[in-house]
């Protein structure tokens, strides 16, 4: 059945149908069931929607989907008139507490593991001009201080008993000729209980929702959220604005949420471990959670993530989706901050993403066995395209482009690298200090815990570029403390003993292409250098970004076998083999933009054929 929903002639009490419409979207939510249809025309929703009910299965799910041609708004802002100026040429509205209903996120402080509030504290809520946030200030004197261009619009509240008092400092612009709002919604599209499955979203606006901080340690909360809910679909989607989180796949609640800041004595890898194996036995398996789909969604403007997750997002794929200007904004920080951040992404496909002018790029923090991540583009990340950390593999990274000043930050073993291009450092680090779990296969069942020695990493097919700056980090020589994998390799097998616990595990480096002075790790064979030097740029052009290079003249051209699970065999910790999510065996012959490779004769790095431009971004 279709239900149909429109600012324009909708009615509170309207029946759904085309001829009499719903005004608000919780509306249809109310009696949509398994296999409807909710057509959302254009216009802004200021609603919490969370849906009564879940769909049947994957083919009868309830799906909310835009009327086509048409963008509808959820929001979780309302619009403030009435501005008074006041002295210094500020300007203050008195609201009355009613105003925000049961949630005030001018009363809420940003708060969980992890976080840093860099000195001063940060509210939840958000005061916006014209659609743009502005920046928080800890006093109404700090309002009237001189600070840059783009800090310039700034506001400060205080809640009292009966009212809440916001003092916004609007620069030149006269409020009240302009529109301004708060966001009063913790949430935008999210369930307020967990298991609400099948759900389909398609073509919405999501945008300005007071969502706090989303810790793999306690409850994930997002502008857009599954709530613990297995197989949703989430496509076709603007996200934008969240104070936090803009996506979550993330963490049910729990009694002991955020236990590490309110007692710090164990440790937050300790608390999260504890946190993994509740949920194991309150039900986290592949049968009840997760498996989603999030593609083709333009993400940006979110102050913690774009998309963040923990265990919620295990055999999902995400795809294809946009996501930029990621807590760029410098207010707060702390160690859950990416364009993507999962934790215990088991068997989940990143494909095809672009991830832009993020604090960093992608995530992948624990557990992210059997996890591929292949034909992203990363750059302009400022602290590292890609962190890997804390995983026993098997991981596959494979036919990505990344272009920033870090490319990789490798903190785990047992990863697959094949067939990338990267044109800043990699940095391969061991750590001995934690222990951390690994799964049975395609499960998440715990099959045991250990440190992260380093090494056991496949590094095949690549090409590096160094440039200005040179050292061991611009290529393979970050593995140079690795014993070399070929040379008296044992064969691997199930029950094969740990031997090297004083060094990083070995590894297996060859047919990678160097330029620049890229460094080779020494024991690597097969290694080729390029002719002359490679260069590379980014062009801009009506909005939409181009990568132009020179590196096809510069020797590329090498060409070596197809990657697959035999040549990857097997990572050493879990033991488990390198193959696709259903257990079907690896081949990596495509290329970055999907181009067919051929036996025999694939080319070294992520491109099979020339290009003059390659399109970075979407034309949107």
């Amino acid at each position: 059945m279709e239900y149909y929903v429109s600012q324009e002639n909708g009615r509170q009490n309207g029946t759904g149908t085309r001829e009499n419409p719903f005004r608000t979207i919780g509306q249809a939510a109310e009696i949509a069931r398994g296999g409807d249809r909710i057509i959302i025309g254009k216009g802004i929703y200021r609603e919490w929607v969370s849906p009564c009910y879940g769909g049947l299965n994957e083919h009868q799910r309830i799906s909310y989907i835009a009327k086509s041609g048409e963008k509808p708004v959820i929001s979780g802002a309302e619009e403030v008139t009435g501005w008074e100026p006041v002295e210094g040429g500020l300007w203050k509205k008195v609201l009355d507490n009613t105003f925000f209903g049961e949630y005030n996120p001018f009363a809420h402080i940003l708060s969980g593991d992890w976080y840093d509030d860099l000195g001063k504290p940060h509210h939840t809520g958000e005061v916006y001009l014209d659609g743009r946030a502005m920046y928080e200030e800890p006093s109404v004197s700090a309002l009237t201080k001189s600070v840059s261009a783009e800090k310039g619009l700034r506001w400060y509240a205080q809640v009292l008993e009966e009212n809440t008092e916001i003092w916004c400092n609007f620069g030149d612009t006269d409020p009240n000729s302009h529109l301004v709002e708060v966001n009063v919604r913790p949430f935008g599209f999210f369930p307020n209980r967990e298991g609400v499955d099948y759900i389909q979203i398609s073509g919405l606006w999501i945008r300005q929702v007071a969502s706090n901080w989303a810790p793999p340690t306690a409850f994930q909360p997002g502008a857009l959220g599954t709530h613990w809910s297995k197989g949703w679909i989430i496509e076709n989607c603007t996200i934008s604005h969240s104070k936090c989180s803009g996506i979550s796949i993330g963490k049910r609640k729990d009694a002991f949420d955020n236990a590490w800041s309110a007692d710090p004595v164990k440790g937050g890898a300790q608390t999260y471990t504890e946190a993994v194996f509740s949920n194991l036995k309150r039900g986290w398996s592949k049968d009840l959670v997760g498996s989603h789909i999030i593609r083709n969604n333009h993400i940006y403007d979110c102050g913690q993530t774009g998309i963040v997750g923990c265990m919620g997002g295990a055999f999902s794929t995400i795809e294809n989706n946009y996501i930029h200007d990621i807590n760029i904004r410098g207010e707060f920080e702390g160690a859950e901050i990416a364009g993507m951040k999962l934790h215990a992404p088991i068997d989940t496909i990143i494909r095809g993403n672009c991830f832009r002018n993020c604090n960093r790029g992608l995530w992948l923090d624990w557990q992210a066995q059997g996890a591929r991540v292949t034909q992203n583009i990363f750059w302009e990340n400022a602290w590292q395209d890609m962190f890997l950390e804390m995983c026993h593999g098997p991981c596959v990274i494979d036919n990505n482009l990344f272009l920033s000043k870090t490319n990789l930050r490798n903190t785990s073993q047992g990863s697959a690298l094949v067939h990338n291009l990267f044109a800043g450092a990699l940095k391969v680090r061991r750590d001995i200090s934690r222990f951390s779990m690994y799964h049975m296969e395609h499960d998440t069942f715990v099959k045991g815990v250990m440190l992260i020695y380093g090494g056991d990493d496949r590094v095949i097919n690549n090409i590096f570029l160094g440039g200005e700056e040179s050292g061991k980090e611009f290529g393979t020589g970050g593995y140079d403390d690795c014993p070399d994998m070929s040379k008296g390799r044992e064969k691997q097998t199930n029950d094969r003993p740990l031997v090297y616990a004083d060094s990083m595990l070995p590894v297996e480096i060859h047919h990678n292409l160097y330029f620049n002075g890229a460094c080779s790790y020494r024991y690597e064979q097969n290694t080729e250098v390029g002719s002359q030097k490679a260069e590379w740029e980014i062009i801009e052009e009506a909005g939409v970004y181009y990568l132009k290079t020179n590196l096809f003249d510069c020797g590329w051209g090498k060409k070596a076998d197809l990657i697959t699970s035999d040549v990857l065999g097997y990572a050493f910790e879990s033991a488990a083999r390198y193959e696709n999510a259903d257990g079907s065996a690896l081949l990596v012959d495509k290329d970055l933009n999907g181009k067919q490779r051929e036996a025999g004769g694939a080319m070294i790095g992520p491109f099979e054929e020339r290009f003059t431009m390659l399109q970075l971004t979407p034309k949107r």
